[in-house]
């Protein structure tokens, strides 16, 4: 397959491809609370990793999401068990970690992992990676990590098809919220274009991320559009979540859904979700093309797309976020021009 026109990335894939040959045991996780890109990540590696004969341990502790479980064939990933997994997560030689911005996005595997003397290989495309590994393959205009599974996938040569494929799809597909979002570069819809032709079933995957919701999916979802208020003459619509658990991954369906069905009014030009945690709030921003959210993000320590991205606030309450949070956005928004009223 032709290799993408990037000079650090070809020198980074064989750099992994050379630590993978060189050692035999390996480690697999990625982030708490585990999105589309996360779990399609972790299994497509995972089952890449085996085909080369290599002794693979791939866990969760938090367990792959049920609108997931069709990717996870051959039980890629498995749910933590102590007596079973401790000793094989301390003993591997080679610990990827993926989709993971920094160690404390792995949760209660953080510590069990700081006691290994391993490897440490770090694949993400979150801007506020802290390039915590000891091979870091990080580039922050991938669609998402399993972009970057995939050339590492193609450089060990092991074929991209079947499973594999199918989870390099769903994690891509689902990190840029059904393409909406296209590299540059044009990587994404290159490695696409290898996907199908490698014998993918998009019309299925589609129908299996999309369309076998909960019977209860359409009164929850305006359950949450209940929640919404708007601002600044009707062009910022957000709306918050109170509590300090973390969000389920329906949960997370259900609010990215309202994001995105929010900007589908014209008067409206950004949409935000605001949720409670213990220890800060976190914030997604959506937008139109006119309206930078990116660099709002970063303002919080965030970051992410030009029209979608995220930051944490840390060791803030909603009262105290949702004023500052909405400022900046107001600030970001696109002055009129022209004669009469600003």
């Amino acid at each position: 397959m032709k290799e993408f026109p990037n000079k650090n990335a070809v020198k980074m894939v064989r750099t992994i491809k050379n630590a993978v040959m060189k050692h035999d045991t390996f480690a697999l996780f990625s982030h708490e609370v585990p999105d589309g890109d996360a779990i399609g990540s972790q299994v497509a590696l995972a089952l890449a990793l085996r085909a080369l004969g290599k002794k693979v341990t791939s866990l969760r502790f938090d367990g792959v999401p049920e609108a997931l479980a069709f990717l996870n064939r051959g039980r890629a990933i498995k749910n933590y068990r102590p007596n079973r997994d401790r000793k094989r997560i301390v003993d591997a030689e080679v610990v990827f970690i993926l989709d993971a911005s920094d160690y404390a996005r792995l949760g209660e595997f953080t510590d069990c992992i700081g006691e290994t003397g391993s490897l440490v290989i770090n694949i993400d495309h979150h801007c506020d990676n802290s390039f915590f590994g000891d091979i870091n393959f990080v580039r922050f205009g991938a669609g998402g990590t399993a972009e970057l599974v995939f050339e590492v996938v193609r450089e060990l040569g092991v074929p991209v098809r079947g499973a594999i494929a199918e989870a390099i799809y769903v994690g891509i597909c689902t990190d840029t919220l059904g393409f909406k979002y296209i590299d540059p570069a044009g990587n994404i819809i290159g490695i696409v274009s290898q996907l199908v032709r490698a014998g993918i079933d998009i019309e299925k995957l589609q129908e299996k991320l999309y369309y076998l919701k909960p019977d209860s999916y359409l009164d929850d979802l305006t359950a949450m559009f209940k929640r919404v208020s708007y601002q600044n003459g009707g062009s910022v619509a957000w709306f918050a979540i109170p509590g300090s658990e973390e969000l389920s991954y329906y949960q997370r369906e259900l609010a990215m859904e309202t994001l995105h069905r929010l900007l589908c009014m014209k008067k409206i030009k950004a949409s935000l979700m605001l949720h409670q945690l213990k220890y800060g709030v976190e914030v997604w921003f959506r937008s139109k093309t006119d309206v930078n959210v990116g660099t709002v993000a970063d303002e919080f320590g965030g970051g992410g797309h030009k029209t979608a991205s995220g930051a944490l606030i840390n060791n803030a309450s909603l009262t105290e976020a949702i004023p500052r949070v909405l400022a900046r956005v107001a600030a970001a928004m696109p002055r009129r021009t022209g004669r009469g009223k600003a």
